[in-house]
């Protein structure tokens, strides 16, 4: 598995300012995500989490025109928003900081969707992952990087966002990729 950090990509290689930025048409886009699913066997590279729904695409490098296969990787709903902290913590508002934890950042997705699964309230997994001093959102990728996020289940505003978690929640590790 890749280790997983709070983090979140360079806003201006999403904004086309990036020279020799290739965008996809939305077919070659499909096409793409698909390949990349199929190759991936709908697996997460950060917590193991396999689900032929909700599953997302990212950039290792973090550059939206680096289209190649080796740069893309399959990735859960709860571990993308690790990896996009800005939409979790400010956009969304179900992330949460802490400046300690008994387990790693892959480990606390892990055990969040099993413990949540398993009916678990946030405040019983949060004590479980021993997760301790919490802090704000600051958008610094190394402050970032030294910190454990969790992902609340504490209702966002995006609908779609909210039935993906779900969807884990309610299924674990267990879906199938049929």
């Amino acid at each position: 598995m890749k280790k997983l950090y709070p983090t979140f990509a360079d806003s201006h290689n999403y904004r086309g300012t990036t020279q020799n930025l290739h965008r996809l048409t939305n077919l070659e886009s499909d096409a793409l995500r698909a390949s990349i699913l199929e190759r991936d066997k709908y697996t997460c590279a950060y917590c193991g989490f396999a689900a032929k729904e909700w599953q997302t695409i990212t950039y290792l490098n973090g550059n939206p025109g680096d289209n190649t296969k080796s740069n893309l990787v399959t990735t859960c709903p709860m571990c993308s928003l690790v990896l996009n902290t800005p939409l979790g913590c400010q956009i969304e508002g179900i992330v949460e900081l802490y400046e300690k934890s008994d387990y790693t950042q892959n480990e606390i997705v892990q055990m969040t969707r099993k413990l949540r699964s398993e009916g678990k309230t946030d405040d019983q997994i949060r004590r479980t992952l021993g997760l301790q001093i919490k802090v704000p959102y600051k958008m610094n990728k190394e402050y970032l990087k030294g910190l454990y996020a969790f992902v609340s289940s504490w209702k966002g505003s995006w609908g779609q966002v909210e039935e993906a978690l779900a969807y884990g929640y309610a299924h674990g590790n267990k879906s199938s990729k049929n």
